[in-house]
């Protein structure tokens, strides 16, 4: 009983954990940002960083001892879910007068999650669901494009089964409380070792399988003739599967090596040789003696794609983990280069 109780409050522990460190989570994600400590800042725009995973601004503030400080004011959201709201880089200017407010990084103290960005024009720009803070006036989006009924048609005679670019997933990422019981004691040491602010390789747009196959973008699937190329839109992974005997020889990668096979109308595939720390963007390890078995099928009213995972990791895990999620059919879904960039490289 001691056991069982110790067990599952390590559990608990890693479920907190490892559900905070995703890269992709609010701007006041308590586990990269010191979510209780907002700071207001008032300065210029000294630059503009508008690449995946996160677009930021640079801002320059001028303290009360007159002394310039430069800011990093990171938007939650990627480039191309501003693009739909029509906000790109030419958007804002050097030089433009901006007050912003926001919790601080926990990676870079000059940093801040941006919570409410007051902009020249008097418009003031929201994370989420928060009430204004200095202006009467919300920032008001241009909204979604609305396809034509000829750009719908057209992806509806291109799309032929598997083959077609689907749109975001109809349920949310797994996350550890679905498997983390499953972990060996290994498994548990490894991923309570895991801190988010520093190992996430996200945070470096870097990722690789599992975690791709569920990241909230759309994903494209086309038919190589002897393969079949699985491309996630974030991140730009790109998977090759192949079909016949006349394939390359195994290699270790951070995707790993798939090899397909049909069963009727279902596609099944095969991954081995994975070189990739991680089962999630939470910090679940795995081996390199991790393999996988996916299956890939249209649903019989053409409505989405359906997708199990079966993960098998003798050394991570203590039984095979079992995921199964879907994507949505949204006919006129593109793709788009994700562009990630790491760092501050400057503004351009």
């Amino acid at each position: 009983m001691i056991k069982t109780r110790k067990l599952l409050s390590l559990i608990a522990g890693l479920v907190l954990s490892m559900t905070a460190s995703a890269h992709h989570g609010a701007n006041s994600n308590p586990d990269l940002y010191l979510a209780e400590n907002l700071i207001e800042l008032d300065g210029e725009v000294s630059g503009v960083l508008w690449r995946n995973p996160h677009p930021r601004l640079m801002m320059t503030v001028v303290g009360e001892d007159g002394e310039e400080a430069e800011w990093e004011l990171e938007f939650s959201g990627s480039v191309n879910g501003w693009a739909r709201q029509g906000v790109n880089a030419e958007f804002f200017q050097i030089g433009d007068g901006v007050k912003a407010a926001g919790v601080v990084s926990r990676r870079d103290p000059t940093s801040i999650g941006l919570l409410h960005l007051l902009l020249p024009s008097g418009e003031e720009m929201v994370s989420g669901n928060r009430e204004l803070r200095w202006s009467d006036e919300q920032f008001a989006t241009t909204g979604r494009r609305t396809l034509s009924s000829e750009e719908i048609a057209a992806a509806e005679a291109a799309a032929d089964g598997i083959f077609r670019v689907w749109g975001q997933r109809t349920s949310g990422r797994p996350h550890p409380e679905e498997y983390a019981e499953l972990l060996t004691e290994h498994g548990y040491e490894l991923a309570a070792q895991y801190y988010g602010p520093t190992d996430n390789p996200e945070l470096e747009c870097r990722t690789g399988i599992p975690t791709h196959m569920f990241d909230p973008t759309p994903m494209e699937i086309t038919d190589g003739g002897d393969s079949i190329h699985i491309q996630t839109l974030e991140y730009n992974v790109e998977r090759v599967v192949y079909l016949t005997d006349d394939r390359p020889e195994p290699t270790s990668s951070n995707v790993g090596y798939s090899v397909g096979r049909w069963d009727g109308d279902t596609l099944i595939v095969e991954t081995t040789h994975i070189d990739w720390p991680y089962f999630d963007p939470y910090g679940t390890p795995q081996s390199d003696q991790m393999s996988y078995v996916e299956t890939f099928r249209v649903a019989d009213d053409d409505s989405r794609l359906d997708y199990t995972i079966v993960a098998t990791d003798p050394v991570m895990f203590a039984e095979p983990v079992r995921l199964a999620r879907a994507w949505r059919w949204q006919p006129g879904t593109e793709m788009y280069e994700f562009d990630c960039v790491a760092e501050w490289e400057g503004s351009e």
